[in-house]
């Protein structure tokens, strides 16, 4: 029997990309699955796909991340459809526009770090109020937060996303110390370049000054260096096996295919 068999999992921004890997992967092991994401569209489109072959094992809801009472309304749903809670996977993201402090605006650094950090700092504080509640009910509660090489290297991104993934190195190591003896384990993997939706900031344009000076810097990326995200998800739910993620509690874990070099 798989580890995530009955187990209830929540993943934002879930409703393309990696998300959607991610999800996709705890359904095939067994686990029902609540996704969220802003674009209704897209969660109208994984809806209808998933109806038939998952039918009653998912749960879609738009969600800004960013507000407390959606957010809270999420795993209230959650737990009014499954009974209870047992992964939250923090993957909702943007990427910046690769501005340094100097020029990165004011309505960047807040919606960046309001969607990558805040918004997990929310679903954390909302899941583990879930956990808790669940005591003595089942095995414990996992949150597996999707950083990035950038948690680390403060010159892979623009200002706003590497203090946004460099805070959530620390989120993950805080709630990991404090409330590991509680049964609630909290991982991140550090990611590398990947095919996925978060590069949709893109579309508003780059700070090509910034961006080439960044791309000097560094080794060329290249798409044999892509890191596949169905090979992400597989690792989280991995991660998600009670016999895992005990031992990997507060771990940041890079999974980058050596992109930036080690």
């Amino acid at each position: 029997m798989s580890s995530a068999q009955g187990k209830t999992v929540i993943v934002t921004g879930a409703a393309g990309g990696l998300g959607k890997a991610i999800a996709a992967a705890f359904l095939f092991a067994g686990a029902n699955v609540v996704i969220c994401d802003v674009n209704q569209e897209r969660l109208t489109s994984v809806e209808s796909e998933w109806s038939q072959s998952h039918a009653g094992k998912f749960l879609t809801q738009q969600t800004d991340v960013t507000d407390d009472a959606a957010v809270q309304k999420l795993v209230d749903d959650t737990v009014a459809k499954f009974g209870r809670l047992d992964v939250l996977v923090n993957n909702a993201g943007i990427m910046d526009d690769f501005s340094p402090v100097g020029t990165c605006s004011r309505e960047q650094w807040d919606r960046v770090l309001g969607i990558n950090l805040n918004g997990p700092y929310l679903a954390s504080k909302a899941a583990i109020a879930q956990f808790e509640k669940q005591k003595g009910e089942g095995e414990f509660g996992v949150i597996i937060n999707i950083g990035s090489t950038s948690s680390v290297q403060g010159f892979k991104a623009g200002a706003a996303y590497s203090v946004s993934k460099a805070g959530l190195v620390a989120l993950t190591k805080n709630t990991a110390g404090f409330y590991g003896d509680k049964g609630i384990h909290t991982i991140a993997l550090l990611l590398g370049g990947m095919d996925t939706n978060i590069t949709d900031a893109f579309a508003r344009g780059l700070n090509m000054e910034a961006f080439e000076k960044i791309q000097a810097s560094q080794t060329p990326f290249s798409p044999e260096r892509r890191v596949p995200i169905e090979s992400v998800a597989k690792y989280c739910v991995f991660l998600s096996d009670k016999d895992i993620a005990p031992s990997a509690n507060g771990s940041c874990v890079p999974f980058n295919k050596n992109w930036p070099e080690a």
